[in-house]
């Protein structure tokens, strides 16, 4: 844990927002390569600026909303506007980021699937640095887990994972917190795999035009499902799952439905001998 990295002329650098600066650098440097080779009109800087403020609004606001009576109820307004100290919904930023993105595409009448096959591959490079800020940040926490786990984290007593035990009267104040998960880099080193994986399917053509998205999220929504079973700092809802548990089954869901349709719509193409997979150099070409 290291919320704060260093200081400039007195001013605190903190690792989440650091974190989440080098991951949106990233995912746009990777994203522009990625359409050159494509041969598509060079927007990406402008339309992911769009989906990244768009996206922290949307995270920041449901994070807001669901923990307003434990954390922001007696703060002042402002607090909400505090987000080098964490907090943010990923599901709320998604959902905010593709309708910032999609608003902004149609604008400028660019091709939607194009770019949103772009983004759904470089998306999960800057979710997996979000994981690490908040590894460096000590939320998101996972659950005690064995003293003889290699993986298993003592967090610092400054940290909320050993608050949330002191709290519970797990331990004394002093005291060494018990080893728990560190369900931020699960999500992280998960996210640095759809990123590979997307690459590989959806950047060189293997998937239908338009799959990127729904293939990500449909992926992601799995993998953080069971993630998410190994975090302790989110309760329960009515269902028993937590709230992103259950948000996690309906975007597979919907985007598992989507995906079929995706790929029965291009199998009845091909059977039409109307070929729809991309074809990078013919993209060049036209382009």
């Amino acid at each position: 844990m290291c919320p704060v990295i260093f200081e400039i002329l007195g001013m605190p650098i903190h690792g989440y927002g650091l974190m989440i600066v080098l991951g949106y650098l990233l995912t746009v440097f990777v994203a522009t390569r990625i359409v050159r080779r494509w041969g598509l009109e060079d927007v990406f800087y402008d339309l992911s600026m769009v989906m990244l403020l768009s996206g922290i609004l949307g995270g920041r606001t449901l994070f807001y909303i669901l923990n307003y009576s434990g954390e922001f109820e007696h703060r002042s307004l402002f607090a909400f506007f505090a987000i080098w100290e964490g907090g943010l919904v990923l599901y709320g930023g998604v959902t905010a980021g593709c309708l910032g993105g999609l608003v902004y595409l149609k604008w400028k009448k660019l091709p939607v699937l194009d770019f949103m096959d772009v983004a759904g591959i470089v998306a999960p490079i800057g979710l997996a640095f979000g994981r690490l800020g908040c590894f460096m940040n000590g939320c998101c926490y996972g659950m005690v887990c064995s003293e003889n786990y290699p993986l298993g984290v003592h967090f610092p007593e400054t940290s909320p994972p050993y608050a949330h035990q002191l709290h519970l009267g797990w331990i004394n104040a002093g005291e060494s917190m018990a080893a728990v998960h560190p369900a931020q880099l699960y999500q992280a080193g998960h996210d640095f795999l759809l990123f590979f994986l997307l690459l590989w399917c959806v950047g060189r053509g293997y998937a239908p035009r338009g799959a990127g998205m729904p293939l990500l999220w449909f992926l992601y929504g799995i993998g953080r499902f069971f993630i998410e079973g190994l975090r302790d700092d989110t309760p329960v809802t009515f269902t028993g799952l937590t709230v992103s548990q259950n948000y996690s089954l309906v975007v597979a869901t919907l985007f598992g439905a989507l995906l079929t349709w995706i790929y029965t719509r291009h199998s009845d193409k091909q059977n039409a001998s109307v070929p729809i997979i991309r074809d990078i150099p013919e993209k060049k070409k036209n382009g």
